[in-house]
């Protein structure tokens, strides 16, 4: 049985609502807090995520689903005696699987064209976060 748009939709939504960036924000190390340039790209991924997933809980909503809002991984738990240089490393390495996963999930959504235009919204701004990332990491140290 195929999954329903809610359901694709309430996967997009966890991939961004508990995602590192974000759990980053409600429970940053300090050695990424000073560090501006990987502090800064982590922050506007966290923003966006969750107007993101603002927007895909509207979706849902608006199509009598409810939404889910799943649990961030405990493997979180375990990045917060990383330098910021090597999390950025982990991020960038993670930021491509994200866009893998909102690719297939995006290409699930044909028979729902305004959630599949948010699914690919959300992956162009994925593009643009491993940008950023990979950006923040040619950076010089300081």
């Amino acid at each position: 049985m195929n999954p329903s748009t809610n359901e694709i939709l309430n996967r997009l939504l966890i991939l961004h609502e508990r995602s590192l960036p974000v759990y980053l924000s409600f429970a940053a190390p300090e050695h990424i807090e000073k560090s501006p340039r990987v502090g800064q790209v982590f922050r506007q991924m966290a923003e966006d995520h969750l107007r993101t997933v603002d927007r895909l809980g509207t979706l849902v909503l608006e199509n009598h689903g409810l939404v889910t809002h799943g649990e961030f991984p405990m493997s979180f738990t375990s990045l917060h005696d990383l330098s910021a240089d090597y999390l950025l490393k982990q991020m960038i390495e993670r930021q491509g699987k994200v866009i893998s996963a909102i690719e297939k999930l995006a290409d699930m959504l044909t028979t729902s064209p305004y959630a599949q235009a948010a699914a690919r919204e959300a992956l162009g701004e994925a593009k643009g976060h491993l940008e950023n990332l990979e950006e923040a990491a040619a950076a010089p140290v300081g």
